[in-house]
């Protein structure tokens, strides 16, 4: 973001004189941001990533982050500009301002792994007498063409290799029937008739912050949508609890979830919330986290051949592992999780 720009949109906000203005290189680098020092306090600039920046869709979430905010969730506060509004438009860019919250980032300990679990659960219960208007989207269960994205891919990343090609040839097929299998079994557990409410839909460890084992802040709202509160609870434990190593050895990180923290994290859900998970949505948790794994993996790899600064028929082969230790393994899963 540059200087010209970030002064253009401070202009409309009554802020105190900035002593620093730095880019601040977390999250999506779609979305720059800019850490502000100032005489009033820390801030962070956000300019909206391309396909998060519909005006309509932003005010409605800046309400919702407000009702979270003034039901005492750990929110990083939205600035208002000088005339009341909740962001700024710059030509076809929209810019949000907020709090800057000083945390540290998951440590990967059961207690902060509990805190996960209590927070996702107050957030949804806060939430799912919501009477606004209804964030629309579809989830990674609801995910389209997943079989099709798939076939393409072993020609996307071994154009040129015949032989690796029909090794990712392979791995692309198990993952869809995979993905498949998992599919029907979360339909037949009842998944139309689960409890819903409006999901964070992107509930990550880059997306808390930390002091202590308590979190200080939520952020990210970006993918926030009304659907099956389960949906959240899989990804969140899935991304809670997946070993992630040094992006140059992925050949080397553990296939294993961490259970301990698993459990954690369902106990911290059932102590957060007013609703305890049923269940049935208790046994679609192992399968909506296999169809986590193969959504959220191959929309970056289609676009780009890579998930990050990782080649992606490597990342996929972890996947694929991956999902090789959950699959013989739900019904102790399920079996741990009730």
């Amino acid at each position: 973001m540059g200087s010209h720009e970030v002064q253009e949109v401070l202009g409309h906000y009554d802020l105190a004189r900035v002593k620093e203005a730095r880019a601040f290189n977390r999250g999506s680098s779609k979305s720059p941001k800019v850490l502000l020092r100032t005489l009033d306090g820390d801030f962070i600039l956000k300019r909206c990533a391309p396909g998060q920046d519909d005006p309509d869709r932003l005010a409605l979430r800046h309400r919702i982050v407000a009702a979270l905010e003034e039901h005492g969730g750990p929110i990083a506060g939205i600035v208002p500009t000088r005339d009341g509004a909740s962001f700024i438009r710059r030509g076809s860019r929209l810019y949000e301002l907020f709090r800057y919250i000083e945390g540290r980032r998951y440590r990967r300990t059961g207690p902060q792994a509990h805190a996960s679990g209590y927070e996702m659960a107050r957030m949804h219960d806060q939430l799912a007498h919501w009477t606004g208007p209804i964030p629309e989207g579809a989830g990674y269960h609801h995910a389209t063409g997943v079989k099709e994205a798939l076939g393409r891919l072993p020609e996307r990343l071994c154009a040129d290799d015949p032989h690796r090609r029909r090794g990712m040839a392979a791995i692309c097929s198990s993952l869809a029937a995979l993905f498949g299998e998992a599919h029907l079994h979360v339909e037949r557990l009842g998944y139309a008739a689960a409890a819903r409410t409006i999901v964070h839909g992107d509930w990550h460890p880059g997306n808390l912050l930390f002091e202590g084992d308590e979190i200080v802040a939520i952020l990210d709202f970006d993918s926030i949508r009304h659907a099956p509160r389960i949906l959240d609870v899989a990804n969140g434990m899935l991304q809670f609890t997946m070993q992630i190593g040094s992006p140059d050895d992925i050949g080397r990180w553990p296939d294993a979830l961490e259970l301990p923290q698993l459990e954690s994290m369902r106990q911290g859900y059932d102590a957060g919330t007013f609703e305890p998970l049923e269940p049935d949505e208790i046994a679609m948790l192992p399968w909506l986290m296999i169809e986590a794994l193969v959504v959220e993996s191959i929309a970056p790899i289609a676009a780009r051949g890579r998930f990050g600064t990782i080649p992606g028929d490597r990342f996929l082969r972890h996947i694929e592992r991956q999902i090789g230790w959950i699959r013989p393994r739900i019904d102790e899963l399920v079996m741990r999780l009730r």
